[in-house]
């Protein structure tokens, strides 16, 4: 069965360290981030079931809030809200709270140093908002995604990391919900929010004054409903797999604000 499939590319200029809520550094014990981000976002077309491609372009921009406390001088606290403005609908949408741990951090000598990180917690709709309308980039979902994070930083200050990720979805059709479509559609069968995979690839370069990095992400969803315009249908069941890119820009005059 094919997915709802989009390629989705984010250019982000933010003063954020790295890329995403889980990534591969920890802040330290006591100390805190509060990072506010901006992105720009465009999908082209979107690939539904038997392999039919539907034009249906979408730009936004969403403002991201980031904030990350250490707990410890090998676990941390992240915290992350959106808010989405598109020409026809903006609003505050998904946020989350997550909590992320090393257990395993080797000096390797002139090759730099290696480390295992391990990230969890939970995403959740922080308002009621309607994933049909055009502009929501969220489906409402609650979920609990597990990251496993390999982060390899060179001598050079250079890192490459690689995050493999599971994430299980905790959310179900509201039974309204599935009224108001067998209304339209007598013959709708539910299908309730699947649970999917991510991987990602990164690369970057951090400096005292400076930071960026580019990365790829891939999402697959083992099943799912499958969408076409013009049925209807309810996004928070859709099987949601893309191919999404993008990168990261940050300066600084004094190594605190960007």
């Amino acid at each position: 069965m094919h997915r709802f499939l989009f390629f989705l590319f984010a250019l982000l200029i933010c003063t954020l360290q790295a890329q995403g809520p889980l990534d591969g550094y920890l802040k330290g014990k006591g100390v805190l981030d509060l990072a506010p981000s901006f992105s720009y976002n465009t999908a082209d077309r979107f690939d539904g079931p038997s392999n039919q491609t539907y034009d249906l372009p979408y730009r936004g921009s969403m403002l991201a809030l980031f904030a990350e406390y250490g707990l410890s001088r090998k676990t941390d606290l992240v915290a992350a809200a959106a808010y989405v403005f598109t020409e026809n609908k903006s609003g505050l949408q998904d946020g989350g709270l997550f909590v992320k741990y090393r257990p395993w951090y080797k000096d390797i000598g002139s090759a730099g140093k290696l480390g295992i990180l391990l990230g969890g917690g939970l995403a959740f709709p922080l308002s009621d908002y309607e994933p049909l309308v055009t502009g929501a980039l969220g489906q409402k979902a609650v979920a609990a995604p597990l990251r496993v994070i390999a982060q390899w930083e060179t001598a050079l200050g250079l890192f490459f990391n690689t995050t493999a990720g599971y994430t299980w979805r905790l959310d179900r059709l509201n039974d309204d919900d599935v009224i108001a479509i067998r209304a339209q559609r007598p013959d709708y069968e539910p299908v309730q929010p699947q649970n999917f995979t991510t991987l990602l690839f990164k690369a970057g370069f951090p400096a005292a004054h400076y930071y960026f990095d580019a990365w790829v992400e891939w999402q697959h969803s083992a099943g799912g409903a499958d969408y076409q315009p013009g049925v209807p249908d309810l996004p928070q069941a859709y099987g949601v797999s893309y191919t999404q890119a993008g990168g990261t820009l940050y300066y600084s005059e004094n190594g605190k604000n960007g």
